[in-house]
């Protein structure tokens, strides 16, 4: 049960005192949690081919801030095999799995204070982004009302209820405002200086964001959660293939996620500058830069 849940508008006003800027400039890191067992990628994306493999990556994003430390998604968690056995005999054959890295885990081994943690905002609350929520009791989890509403009314395999059910989860809504950014219409400045901004990518579910992240003039990211799981939907202007959708329902509207397939490729064409990141593109996630390494990558 949600016994309260405050509303914010933006983390460095809403949350003084933060545990730490440890970072001079922003900068990021990516944990890789695990990767699917292996599907071909005609299954992955429309038009993909069938002839070759994929390996979809379940990843998060580690943002340090001046003014504080965010966390993007959470991976696969330290308890995802519990939860991920309510699934189907056949979900659990299409959503395998190799052996979990949960982030939690990772931090650890390498002494990273988990305490410096300000706040999680998953991308969305599908079972692989949200399976690590758990794992941090008392760290804010930022969502948008209508994505905890559509989550809780949500069915499996998409969303797993023990994922968010938990009392440790310390929810807490953000709104996005009325502020266009790059060809968004709704947006959210984190921190008030257009390095860490959130934009509406409603569709796949109700209330999912990206994540733009500005490191310099010339190095700039979008993490784009599952508009498209890999980057050829973008480049190819192609949403998830009608074979998929006919064993699991992937999107909830799916008028509205074609859409957003749509605008991230044409931002992709007027913005050169920006590096895409599809949350499960194994072959993006291989050039973003490790944890403990972050980005720029230092010897």
């Amino acid at each position: 049960m949600i016994r309260h849940i405050r509303r914010l508008s933006a983390i460095g006003l809403l949350l003084p005192g933060i545990a730490g800027a440890a970072a001079d400039t922003v900068r990021f890191s990516f944990f890789e949690t695990s990767q699917s067992k292996g599907a071909q990628e005609a299954m992955v994306v429309e038009d993909g081919r069938w002839f070759t493999r994929r390996h979809l990556s379940h990843g998060a994003i580690l943002v340090e801030h001046p003014q504080g430390t965010l966390l993007y998604d959470t991976g696969l968690g330290t308890q995802v095999d519990e939860q991920f056995a309510v699934n189907s005999w056949l979900a659990r054959q299409l959503f395998a799995y190799t052996e979990p890295a949960p982030v939690l885990t990772q931090m650890q081994q390498h002494q990273y204070p988990v305490s410096q943690l300000d706040a999680i905002i998953p991308s969305h609350l599908h079972w692989d982004h949200a399976s690590g929520l758990v794992d941090f009791p008392g760290i804010p989890v930022l969502v948008q009302k209508e994505e905890l509403d559509g989550a809780r009314a949500g069915e499996k395999p998409g969303f797993l209820q023990s994922q968010i059910t938990s009392d440790a989860i310390a929810w807490q809504y953000l709104e996005l405002r009325d502020e266009p950014f790059l060809s968004f219409d709704r947006s959210l400045d984190l921190y008030g200086d257009g390095t860490v901004v959130l934009v509406d990518l409603s569709g796949h579910t109700p209330g999912q964001v990206g994540l733009y992240l500005k490191l310099s003039d010339t190095e700039q990211y979008l993490f784009i959660g599952d508009t498209t799981w890999v980057l050829e939907g973008v480049v190819n202007n192609q949403p998830r293939p009608g074979l998929i959708k006919l064993v699991t329902n992937v999107d909830g509207n799916e008028e509205r996620a074609r859409r957003r397939v749509s605008q991230v490729h044409r931002l992709l064409e007027s913005h050169p500058e920006l590096t895409l990141v599809p949350a499960h593109d194994e072959r993006v996630a291989a050039s973003l830069p490790h944890f403990p390494a972050f980005s720029p990558t230092t010897d």
